[in-house]
């Protein structure tokens, strides 16, 4: 008896040892569309794809047609549901299906698979040199490819038009960005928030260079900062040098991303939304990880090389020195991002950096003393900061303008880009870069981080003649 129990017991380790071998294993189409009712793996060519369409129970439908080296004509119908139109396959190029059903209608004379997330998954390649793959998309429940690479290299050999990547290949710095044009971005994840709710994802991303300034247009009050929803011990983990882009996708486009990571994006635009950069995907964007990427070693050089030099924390778009619109006191200082200002550990403190003035609101309080008090919203390529200009700092920075009431009309418009034929058509305007000197305090002393403000101080504005 312990004999027979002994017997099948191997038995049963046999079978379960094939039947792990058969999950795996992928079937030729010429020979996937007699095994009906049976769910298989397939590895094919996208030959066509139809728009996806909106099924009765509210899930979502979309036909492929698929072909291999065994079944080029007709090929095999492929029929992909998902509750999600964005999860859908949204690419041409090589498909890898695991655990699809194959099926059979109009009567058993025609044939055809469903992939149903729950059960099945894919994931979407491209080929960018001989021997590396490019992952367009993935569900994610897909295990990973590794043991049909193989496979996969065979059926490139014998397709290699469908699964070449046809897309440019060149990657842009933060610094190269166009509004309106798509790009390619090799960056670092610095921050990956997930919404589970909603499937979605943000991620904060960074190159180490600046966003090249944004045209802000004349009816925007204030430009709004990318960062401007996180904390500031957040900020404090980031760099203080080089613009963050802030993105928003779908969850499945992120399969094995995690923050402090480098990752490839793939077509992705930019454009400017109130003076700021906005980044967003397009049906083509897609994401894979750069593990060891050579160009992520040129990035980093790239960076340290920047940060190590005495102008490494001035704006790439003014480098070495800005227009010389204004004076310092202080010119010995060192210069600081707004950044490093927002982040600095100490609440009171003096700093010089290079800014644009995006916005200001005026106010003049008419009592005794006669106050002046104005808000500034300052821009570099790294945050937008708030720094109040104030009464004697007032005076100084404007000087004899002050009291001049067509002389201040003219600096407060040079200051903000504001030309006479912006002003007149109500085009967008571009501020000039400035040098100034910020103080950072507190106007609660048992408070004093949540009432930390700032305020411009030691900087005076040249006259218009002089430059």
């Amino acid at each position: 008896m312990e004999k027979e129990r002994g017997s099948f017991s191997l038995f049963g380790k046999q079978m379960e040892r094939k039947k792990t071998k058969s999950q795996v294993k992928l079937v030729k189409l010429k020979d996937a569309i007699n095994l009906i009712d049976q769910h298989v793996n397939l590895l094919g060519i996208v030959l066509d794809r139809k728009e996806p369409k909106l099924c009765r129970n509210n899930a979502w439908i979309c036909t492929l047609r698929i072909i291999d080296d065994s079944y080029e004509r007709p090929g095999l119908t492929v029929n992909v549901f998902s509750n999600k139109r964005e999860e859908l396959p949204n690419h041409d190029g090589m498909i890898l299906f695991l655990n699809i059903k194959m099926k059979c209608y109009g009567g058993g004379n025609r044939v055809n698979a469903a992939c149903n997330k729950g059960v099945s998954s894919f994931a979407l390649f491209k080929r960018r040199t001989d021997k590396e793959f490019i992952c367009y998309q993935r569900t994610s429940n897909f295990p990973g490819e590794e043991r049909y690479k193989s496979s996969m290299d065979e059926l490139a050999k014998l397709f290699p038009t469908s699964c070449s990547l046809d897309q440019n290949l060149e990657f842009l710095f933060l610094r190269e960005i166009k509004e309106g044009k798509p790009f390619n971005l090799l960056c670092k994840i610095l921050l990956h928030v997930v919404n589970e709710e909603e499937d979605m994802s943000t991620i904060f991303v960074w190159d180490g260079t600046d966003a090249p300034p944004a045209s802000i247009g004349f009816k925007d009050k204030s430009a709004v900062s990318n960062l401007s929803v996180l904390s500031r011990d957040t900020l404090r983990s980031f760099p203080t040098v080089g613009s963050i882009l802030r993105l928003s996708l779908s969850n499945h486009l992120l399969y094995g991303v995690k923050p402090g990571g480098w990752v490839k994006l793939y077509q992705l635009l930019c454009v400017v939304d109130k003076g700021s950069w906005v980044a967003s995907v397009t049906d083509s964007t897609t994401v894979t990880l750069a593990h060891d990427d050579h160009l992520v070693e040129k990035i980093m050089r790239i960076y340290d090389k920047r940060i190590t030099s005495k102008f490494g924390h001035i704006p790439f778009w003014c480098f070495p020195s800005p227009p010389g619109f204004t004076g310092t006191d202080d010119d010995q200082a060192p210069f600081v991002t707004l950044r490093d200002i927002i982040t600095f550990p100490k609440v009171t403190y003096k700093y010089r950096c290079i800014v644009r003035v995006v916005s200001a609101f005026r106010s003049q309080e008419e009592d005794e003393n006669r106050h002046y008090r104005v808000l500034l919203t300052l821009e570099d390529p790294t945050a937008t900061l708030e720094a109040f200009l104030c009464d004697k700092d007032a005076e100084y920075f404007f000087g004899l303008g002050l009291q001049n009431t067509e002389m201040l009309r003219k600096k407060w418009n040079q200051l903000l880009g504001i030309t006479r034929e912006s002003s007149v058509s109500l085009a967008t305007r571009n501020p000039p870069w400035i040098e100034c000197c910020i103080f950072s305090y507190y106007t609660n002393k048992a408070d004093p981080w949540n009432t930390r403000l700032y305020k411009i101080f030691g900087t005076r504005l040249l006259d218009l003649e002089a430059v």
